[in-house]
């Protein structure tokens, strides 16, 4: 290996060439320039810098940066901690599973709902919905519950009671719109 390493030095084509005479003073020259020019800064005790006034606002850029990017960063975790609210799906994988289960059973009974509107039942299904938005207001406070009790399966229980009612409220609501449904073909049918 170490024979290899060698072969691949002396094929590489490296500038070998001498400097030019008073390079070296040449390149100490401008540095002491640029020393002079910039009035070396120094940092006292209290951390803020001392002497060129560029420096020193420089210096400020860089630490108010700094602190723009903290509180920035404060913000998001500040505001991710705050999205993730407690419900089911925080407790385990099956609660999780159990409330999306709950929450499409829930969507979908809504949609058939939404789906036999008319002049008939309007009035029906707007109850229908005050009573969910009533449950749904519920169900935040359980879930504030659920944030202060500490997962007590109390508080899991009323979450999932919730929802069963909340299903059975759209349930009863599609059984009465049938009921209606029926009564009106039943009442057609003896007036023909």
């Amino acid at each position: 290996m170490p024979k290899s390493m060698e072969d691949w030095f002396k094929d590489q084509d490296f500038n070998t060439t001498e400097l030019p005479s008073g390079h070296r003073d040449r390149f100490l020259a401008r540095l002491q320039n640029a020393q002079e020019d910039a009035k070396v800064v120094s940092i006292d005790r209290d951390g803020i810098a001392q002497g060129n006034d560029d420096a020193t606002k420089n210096h400020w850029f860089k630490w108010s940066l700094v602190a723009g990017l903290a509180i920035l960063i404060g913000f998001a975790g500040f505001n991710m901690g705050s999205t993730t609210s407690n419900d089911l799906a925080s407790v385990s994988p099956e609660m999780s599973n159990a409330q999306d289960f709950f929450s499409n059973t829930i969507t979908e009974e809504l949609r058939k709902l939404e789906a036999e509107n008319s002049p008939e039942t309007e009035r029906l299904i707007a109850d229908t919905k005050t009573q969910l938005q009533e449950l749904e207001n519920d169900y935040k406070q359980l879930k504030l519950d659920l944030d202060t009790s500490g997962n007590s399966r109390p508080v899991i229980a009323a979450m999932i009671q919730n929802f069963q009612n909340r299903i059975e409220l759209l349930e009863a609501a599609l059984d009465h719109i049938e009921s209606l449904k029926q009564l009106k073909t039943n009442i057609d049918a003896t007036l023909l």
